[in-house]
């Protein structure tokens, strides 16, 4: 009997749509299958470079429920700008319950929502429709996050316990899109869009092998936000030139630097 192959469908053809499209070829027994974009452009090009690499036979969608009604589609990657994926989520789980498809997962980029209530909220709706429900991280998985911390407790834990203090920072030059400076549309700056993944890397060193997430409770968060370059007039100015006036960092800034210290309970 030939093996299932899972069929994947993308909603989001866009800047990261395309990474997670390029990162399929180190992908086995999966297929993206489907493509729904409301910008056709975006369709387009996703659909063509998942041919080139060949990594599955795209079908563009015209709706999200049609998406979903397609029979060879058995999971749905979220890779819509954060404004839009609570809506997308509720009509993927409209479509289910209306009977139109199934699915047996869904999965969503970072982050999962623009503030606690829009997470939450996704998550109940995957688990309403009994959907397996993964979130794209992708940091804890990178090389050198997955071999330093077999070394960390295979052989430091072994001489002098558990480890008790993990660091993780992110840098980069911006965000590529207007949309991305708005704190309304992308969920605030860069402590909901970088500090996600330096969170998640320092949760997950300190996690003891074998043991579930929940392993570690939270008991203490503090934070700290400013704006320390991009409201000074002449990068704001740079900004509304690169954006074409979309965005105004003079007088609706959002954090261009965060910092967080969380302690854990084991």
């Amino acid at each position: 009997m030939k093996k299932k192959r899972l069929g994947v469908g993308i909603i989001g053809g866009g800047f990261i749509g395309k990474f997670h499209i390029r990162s399929w070829v180190s992908v086995r027994d999966g297929d993206i299958n489907g493509i729904f974009d409301k910008n056709p452009d975006n369709a387009n090009e996703a659909a063509a470079l998942i041919t080139n690499l060949n990594v599955g036979e795209p079908t563009i969608h015209n709706s999200i429920s049609e998406l979903v009604a397609d029979p060879k589609i058995d999971a749905v990657w979220i890779l819509a700008p954060n404004f839009t994926r609570l809506e997308i989520m509720e009509e993927i789980v409209n479509s289910i319950e209306s009977g139109k498809g199934e699915l047996i997962g869904v999965a969503c980029e970072k982050p999962l929502g623009r503030n606690v209530f829009e997470a939450k909220k996704m998550l109940e709706l995957a688990k309403r429709a009994n959907l397996l429900d993964g979130y794209l991280e992708d940091q804890i998985f990178s090389p050198t996050t997955v071999r330093g911390k077999e070394l960390i407790w295979a052989r430091g834990a072994n001489l002098a316990g558990r480890p008790y203090l993990a660091r993780a920072a992110e840098e980069h030059s911006g965000p590529h899109m207007p949309w991305l400076w708005e704190g309304s549309l992308q969920g605030g700056g860069v402590l909901n869009d970088m500090m996600c993944h330096s969170v998640e890397v320092a949760r997950h060193l300190l996690t003891e092998p074998g043991k579930p997430r929940e392993s570690l409770t939270p008991i203490k968060v503090t934070a700290h936000t400013e704006c320390l370059k991009w409201q000074n007039p002449k990068y704001a100015e740079i900004l509304r030139k690169n954006s074409n006036g979309k965005v105004d960092y003079i007088n609706i800034p959002a954090e261009d630097y965060a910092r967080s210290v969380i302690e854990y309970m084991d």
